[in-house]
């Protein structure tokens, strides 16, 4: 059986009438093209009737859409590896249950990925994205204010400009990843297992092993405030997203870009009230991150 050039992977759980829309969306979108997209679901225990939309849609597609169940809820990260795991595809996009998926979004990244000479070194496909409240109306319009599609490689010079702009487009569905490169990532790192802000990792782990891509016109919808993690905000805001930079810094990023994006998250004092025990234990990161110094190449330039 010849290898799916892209695995469309939704980890879910307990939001069976969402991922009802997400399904239809994804099969309407991959139309007669299952030879090239492989579609799979990785249901994280939910107590609803989630096993019975996934049987619905694994019908409905005469068994395309592959289907697993994990025994309990094991957390969004070790879900989301777990997809990454099982893909067969050559590259992975990850897709949440929630968020909306423009028009024509699909065909343009298996247009962009069946160029064999465009995605010969490519690692990292990355969506721009529109943020829209609970009411309808749009908080963002433009998450990053390109006008047309971005290109680089390496990467990392890439990843550093948007994830300058805004921290908040390294959402789950904002990126693509050559799946090889994604693995990698996931056994470099065990500790993403209990990280929610990992989709910042894999997109820079991804962007530091081949070239990134960003498509300027925005491709998906998230809505504000949705996310069930919203209690565990102070929590991603300043120890997961520290974490997470700092062990982009051993993948070639530079001290002027890592030091601002853990230090700037030093105003913590609701953290510290809130989660004693984790504060303490994120001290080392942002120690780490004030001994850093430039490096001679850094320091010339």
């Amino acid at each position: 059986m010849k290898q799916p050039l892209l695995t469309i992977a939704i980890p879910t759980y307990n939001r069976e009438n969402i991922l009802d829309k997400q399904l239809a969306w994804a099969v309407n979108a991959i139309g007669d093209r299952w030879e090239k997209i492989e579609l799979i679901v990785s249901d994280n225990g939910s107590p609803d009737h989630t096993p019975n939309v996934c049987q619905k849609w694994h019908q409905e597609t005469q068994g395309r859409l592959r289907v697993f169940r994990q025994p309990q809820n094991m957390g969004l990260p070790r879900n989301a590896a777990f997809c990454i795991q099982e893909a067969q595809g050559e590259f992975i996009w990850l897709v949440s249950d929630d968020d909306i998926i423009a028009d024509h979004t699909l065909d343009w990244l298996i247009d962009l990925l069946s160029n064999s000479t465009t995605r010969a070194n490519l690692s990292l496909v990355h969506f721009n994205l529109t943020i829209q409240r609970q009411d309808g109306s749009f908080a963002h319009e433009r998450v990053h204010p390109f006008f047309e599609d971005r290109h680089s490689d390496p990467g990392r010079p890439l990843f550093e400009e948007c994830s300058k702009l805004a921290d908040i487009s390294m959402i789950l569905s904002s990126s693509a990843y050559r799946s090889q490169v994604a693995r990698e990532a996931v056994a470099k790192w065990p500790g993403m297992a209990r990280n929610l802000a990992f989709p910042t990792y894999l997109a820079g782990y991804a962007a530091a092993h081949g070239a990134m891509i960003v498509r300027a016109q925005p491709s998906l919808v998230c809505i504000q405030d949705s996310s069930s993690f919203i209690p565990f905000g102070p929590i991603v805001d300043y120890y997961d997203v520290p974490e997470v930079y700092w062990l982009l810094s051993r993948e070639g990023y530079s001290t002027k870009f890592i030091r601002p994006k853990i230090l700037g998250r030093l105003v913590i004092f609701k953290f510290m009230l809130r989660y004693p025990h984790l504060f303490l234990s994120s001290l080392k990161f942002y120690l780490r991150a004030f001994r850093m110094k430039p490096t001679r190449e850094e320091a010339a330039s």
